[in-house]
């Protein structure tokens, strides 16, 4: 009897024995468990920062490269201002220009000129109120494409340096009364100009395609579009701005008789145009990307400089 309790306490000893060692090592699988966690959650954490830090080394560097290289662009398009008589994508300094940068990636630079547009800083006299003369038809027939006439009046009134209303029209709190920095300046008229009326609605186009800021006063006809070609005088009848458009892309358009020469060109066509159109821009778009040497990311820029002062007027990263 004494003999069948020995054995029965050495059973239990033997039990209580191996519990205690599977339970040290379960607790020690858990404890390397929760160490590996560790590890790889603070492994994932300065992965991700120095990914982060990365970023934006990668950032300030790039947009440290596309100023030096927007200031190199302005620096050459000002040294050959005075030897063309005209600004045209077909020239070959407003062709695509790649460059491969050691360690640094290869950097795509193209120029486009503007002053393409009606210029909708350059609307008035130096009064600040009187509709430029060569520009009151113009105006007209935008709205009337537009199909919103009752805004001609409204959008003058939001722009000029009085606040007395024009006939027909009112003067509001929100009204900016000068020349708008940017275009989109006049959503501030939101409840008079919808998205549709401003942007377009993806078969017309709207006033944004219409007008610009970017304008010294006249419209360069080596890049405006037919739609704002078709309502300058001269160019609102017939096809002739569909034949400019066609002739400029073979060739640059470096006076008024070049345009005069054109089959459906009126003998008044160049008399018409001289004060509202030109063949120079004063303003330029340079479009910078940038492809890491990786491939993995990128970055782009719209660069917008004006010429005569050798400012930059809009920085854009995309």
């Amino acid at each position: 009897m004494i003999m069948i309790k020995m054995k029965t306490e050495e059973i239990k000893l033997r039990v209580s024995s191996s519990s205690r060692k599977g339970f040290v090592l379960v607790s020690v699988l858990m404890l390397s468990m929760l160490l590996i966690s560790c590890a790889t959650a603070f492994t994932w954490f300065v992965r991700m920062q120095v990914k982060s830090v990365y970023r934006t080394r990668s950032a300030l560097t790039n947009r440290s490269m596309a100023l030096v290289l927007s200031s190199n662009v302005i620096s050459a398009l000002v040294s050959i201002a005075e030897e063309v008589k005209a600004d045209s994508p077909v020239q070959r300094w407003y062709q695509p220009f790649v460059f491969n940068i050691p360690d640094l990636g290869i950097w795509v630079v193209q120029v486009t000129p503007l002053d393409d547009k009606i210029p909708i800083g350059k609307l008035f006299l130096p009064d600040g109120d009187t509709l430029r003369r060569e520009l009151t038809e113009v105006w007209r027939e935008l709205w009337d494409k537009l199909g919103h006439r009752e805004l001609e009046q409204l959008i003058l009134d939001f722009m000029d340096r009085n606040s007395k209303p024009r006939v027909g029209s009112v003067e509001n709190e929100n009204f900016i009364n000068r020349q708008p920095f940017d275009i989109s300046e006049l959503l501030a008229l939101s409840s008079d100009v919808t998205h549709d009326i401003f942007y377009g609605n993806g078969t017309d186009p709207g006033f944004s395609d219409y007008c610009t800021v970017f304008s010294d006063g006249k419209i360069n006809l080596n890049v405006a579009p037919v739609h704002v070609m078709e309502l300058l005088p001269g160019l609102d009848r017939g096809d002739l701005a569909e034949k400019i458009a066609e002739v400029r892309t073979e060739k640059v358009l470096e006076s008024f008789s070049d345009v005069q020469n054109l089959p459906g060109a009126s003998p008044r066509t160049s008399t018409l145009l001289t004060n509202i159109a030109d063949f120079k821009s004063r303003y330029f778009n340079i479009r910078l990307e940038y492809l890491s040497p990786d491939g993995e990311g990128g970055s782009s820029y719209n660069v917008v400089f004006d010429r005569t002062s050798r400012n930059i007027v809009r920085w854009e990263e995309i």
